[in-house]
């Protein structure tokens, strides 16, 4: 570990001269303990503590020594090009997409849907394909369906997410009573959520199935009020999507990752 220098902002914050406004404002959410990246500054991250064991934690801010970022997934502050996305020095590169199998959907097993929301697509999805470099047909599990513009087993639209849809909400009063939340579980997860908000990707390796991995558009979060837990639905950032599993957002399996 490369250590921690003193803090010194180049720009002072409002309480605290050693803290820039950037860093302090807004706040970051401790949710358990341990150090964490900053969510803004790649050079910065803080621990949180809870030091009465009560589910209320403090929260420390740490700079790293100039030139430095903080890793999460090493946990110390590191020279950048030892650092994982966002904060690495080294180029991305995308490795070159292989030519997919040449596969249609067979004919009488395919539907259109017209999407609207999040945002409004269209989507072909087929229950059967057909492949020149396969036999016999291949489909997804059931209750799934291929989508041709994605090249993955995905659930129909709920009938809520669809053009001219009266949408009210996506779940019942009863269904989100059955979450239950508590401070080991911030983030409750159910089959109903699985249905509405998830799809299973299934994965290999140079042809060999690996095993699937369910990303999720949108997920449920406890907050706590007072004496009460308040259930909240919210959503990754553009382009990622939430693991239950690994209790993250993350970007969704690359082409080269999908079975094709």
């Amino acid at each position: 570990m490369f250590g921690v220098s003193a803090v010194k902002a180049a720009i002072p914050g409002p309480t605290d001269p050693r803290y820039p406004d950037t860093i302090v404002k807004p706040r970051v959410t401790c949710e358990k303990e341990g150090s964490f990246p900053h969510p803004r500054n790649c050079s910065w991250y803080y621990r949180c503590v809870d030091r009465m064991n009560i589910g209320y934690f403090w929260t420390y801010y740490f700079e790293c020594e100039p030139g430095t970022v903080f890793s999460d997934e090493l946990d110390q502050c590191v020279h950048p090009h030892l650092a994982g996305p966002p904060c690495s020095d080294v180029p991305v590169t995308e490795p070159p997409k292989p030519d997919p199998i040449p596969c249609t959907g067979v004919e009488g097993t395919c539907k259109t849907y017209e999407v609207c929301r999040p945002f409004k697509q269209k989507k072909l999805l087929c229950e059967k394909l057909v492949c020149p470099l396969r036999t016999p047909h291949l489909q997804c599990a059931e209750g799934y369906f291929f989508d041709m513009a994605d090249r993955m087993c995905v659930k129909p639209p709920q009938p809520s997410t669809l053009c001219g849809a009266d949408v009210t909400t996506d779940i019942t009063f009863s269904e989100q009573a059955r979450l239950t939340c508590s401070f080991a579980n911030t983030r409750p997860y159910s089959e109903f959520i699985s249905r509405l908000y998830c799809d299973i990707y299934t994965l290999c390796n140079n042809k060999i199935f690996t095993g699937t991995k369910e990303l999720c558009s949108n997920y449920y979060e406890c907050r706590r009020e007072g004496q009460s837990w308040k259930l909240e639905l919210r959503s990754c950032p553009v382009g990622m999507r939430f693991s239950y599993s690994e209790d993250r957002c993350q970007a969704p399996p690359s082409a080269l990752e999908l079975c094709n």
